[in-house]
């Protein structure tokens, strides 16, 4: 059964959001997101160290296979977040706890365009599945689709420039409308405390869809360098995605697949639509990430 670690400022008051899938990047910045709203907080966590407690924040230790103590947990929260990587049953479970405590739910379904039920990665048809369950239940709810984070582009594609001044494209030369997670998360804290969004799905996009080869060429720009894009398919892609992506390489090479048939392209004004503003260019991006692709000095 979950035990409870609560922030030491106080009891805390009652909980707006319940948050399962905090542990990562993006579940983090939505975190920050819904305290910058003054949001009161609790989050599901696996491993509670990896979560930050703070004013306004409740860590609940334990996972989506006790539904009944999650369900205790989540009792009396207005809104509930699901960003958890795993499988159907997982999902449907949150789904159902939502359900029990008479909470909205807000779903993640990253990949957006790869969301189908014959899409070759699992991860996005386990999605597309709990959608068609989550609009079975009696709640309401709202779908976040994002596109390919640009995130990404620091956390596995800047070692590969930084090295050899090479930008991997694993999307055949088709566009990605790269989307920043912040504006995800603000886009997330939104849906999850304001009216006005029940049974909408929105597909959250950077401005634009660039391909990679644009992307080598803002990058060679703004580094005073050359830095060319190189095509990968099949075994070296294969190869790429298990040196730079483990443990996710067969998913990803699967969503690629995805974007080398256009998959990735569609730009949306969803971002604008839920947050007010426009989303943040891939050319701001760089500038400000600039660091992680230079090479060391010495190099």
């Amino acid at each position: 059964m979950p035990t409870e670690r609560v922030r030491t400022e106080g009891s805390p008051a009652t909980v707006t959001v319940f948050v399962i899938g905090a542990a990562g990047g993006l579940g983090q910045l939505v975190v920050r997101a819904l305290r910058e709203r003054e949001v009161e907080v609790a989050v599901l966590a696996r491993d509670p160290e990896r979560v930050p407690a703070g004013p306004g924040v409740r860590v609940v230790a334990g996972d989506l296979s006790d539904p009944a103590a999650v369900r205790a947990a989540a009792e009396g929260c207005a809104s509930l977040f699901l960003s958890a990587a795993c499988d159907v049953e997982c999902q449907s479970a949150a789904v159902d706890v939502a359900a029990d405590v008479g909470a909205r739910l807000v779903k993640m379904s990253p990949w957006q365009a790869a969301v189908r039920e014959d899409s070759p990665a699992a991860g996005a048809r386990h999605h597309w599945i709990t959608e068609r369950y989550l609009a079975k239940r009696d709640l309401p709810y709202t779908i976040l689709s994002p596109s390919y984070p640009m995130q990404e582009l620091v956390r596995h594609y800047a070692p590969e420039v930084k090295r050899h001044g090479v930008l991997v494209d694993p999307a055949g030369g088709r566009g990605v409308s790269v989307v920043d997670e912040h504006d995800v998360a603000e886009a997330a804290a939104r849906v999850l405390t304001e009216p006005g969004h029940e049974g909408r799905t929105y597909a959250l996009t950077g401005p634009a869809a660039p391909t990679f080869a644009e992307l080598a060429e803002l990058l060679g720009g703004l580094m005073s360098a050359p830095v060319s894009a190189s095509e990968l398919a099949g075994p070296e892609l294969a190869a790429w995605l298990a040196r730079e992506h483990r443990p996710w390489e067969a998913e990803l090479d699967a969503l690629f697949g995805q974007f080398r048939e256009g998959a990735g392209e569609s730009v949306t004004e969803d971002v604008r639509r839920v947050t007010g503003h426009d989303p943040r260019p891939v050319a701001d991006f760089l500038k400000a990430h600039l660091h992680h692709f230079l090479p060391d000095r010495g190099d």
